[in-house]
């Protein structure tokens, strides 16, 4: 038995050690990928960095955060932020939940639609900023003849050149992205809901509202958890629709952080303030997904 104890716990080092070297080329390709360019953004931006980038300057500390903070353009860029952020998880989150709930009815053609949501979800951030500028173009874009059509305006306007009706635009545009992510998710929370609860629930006289709030919601409670948490990185990092749509105008009507920050970067070369804003950033998207988990866990994320 002893020989046997022995020759277990050396078969278990064993694999251990040959399941590190199974992972370790995938851990240093993640440390090199992702640990090395945070260590270098956090030291470029406690330094005054060249325009050239090829060294990190004399050490200023939190002169550059001090700098940032300080900056009305800053502070007007993390607004933009907050409006894009709300506008962005809210309306992904809701519309995501209301298609899965859809789709997760018998009808004729459901398996299809069900196909379909994938696409938007499949489609690049970059190429929806592309369709949409087109759809919102204030010349031949299908927006204005959907509206002329319905005699909801009498004239083309041209929407993101507009600083009304820039930021919505965009809001809209990667809405329609995200929001089928959200629905692929929060269907296939909806498709391990045991049709017996609703069922008996319905028996016992319980109404479509009643049973959506008291069985549904909290079943759908671990996958909400992951969606929200997930918007809200997205919101506070989105990047390549807005980009593509109107490249932070008009003015700085859709200037979110994440464009200031390419400014910074690579439009006057400010390395060391980019880095700062960039390290601000991160800290407010890691921030709002732990504060996303942290409310919508207060009650267990376990069905009830």
């Amino acid at each position: 038995m002893a020989a046997s104890s022995l020759s277990s716990n050396a078969l278990t080092r064993d694999d251990r050690r040959f399941g590190f070297r199974l992972t370790a080329p995938a851990g240093i390709l993640l440390a090199v990928l992702l640990l090395v360019p945070t260590i270098l953004t956090i030291l470029y931006s406690l330094h005054d960095v060249p325009a050239n980038g090829r060294s990190l300057g004399p050490f200023v500390g939190l002169e550059n955060y001090t700098i940032v903070l300080g900056s009305s353009v800053f502070w007007r860029s993390a607004w933009v932020t907050f409006l894009f952020s709300v506008g962005f998880v809210v309306l992904s989150t809701l519309i995501g939940l209301a298609m899965a709930l859809l789709l997760n009815q018998p009808f004729i053609g459901r398996g299809l639609a069900r196909a379909l949501l994938i696409i938007p979800w499949a489609t690049p951030w970059l190429m929806i900023g592309i369709l949409w500028k087109w759809f919102a173009d204030g010349s031949v874009g299908g927006l204005n003849a959907v509206l002329l059509m319905l005699g909801a305006t009498s004239d083309y306007h041209d929407f993101l050149s507009d600083p009304n009706s820039a930021l919505a635009i965009t809001i809209i545009a990667a809405v329609w992205r995200q929001a089928s992510f959200a629905g692929i998710l929060l269907l296939a929370g909806l498709q391990t809901l045991p049709g017996d609860l609703n069922e008996a629930a319905s028996l016992d006289g319980a109404n479509l509202w009643q049973r959506f709030r008291n069985i549904t919601l909290p079943w759908l409670r671990p996958a909400l958890v992951t969606v929200t948490v997930l918007n809200v990185i997205y919101a506070f990092l989105q990047f390549d629709v807005i980009f593509a749509m109107t490249q932070g105008g008009p003015g700085d009507a859709t200037q979110v952080l994440s464009i200031l920050i390419y400014r910074q970067l690579f439009g006057v070369t400010q390395i060391g303030l980019g880095s700062a804003l960039a390290v601000i950033l991160g800290f407010v998207a890691l921030a709002g997904g732990l504060i996303t988990v942290k409310l919508l866990y207060a009650r267990g994320s376990q069905p009830a």
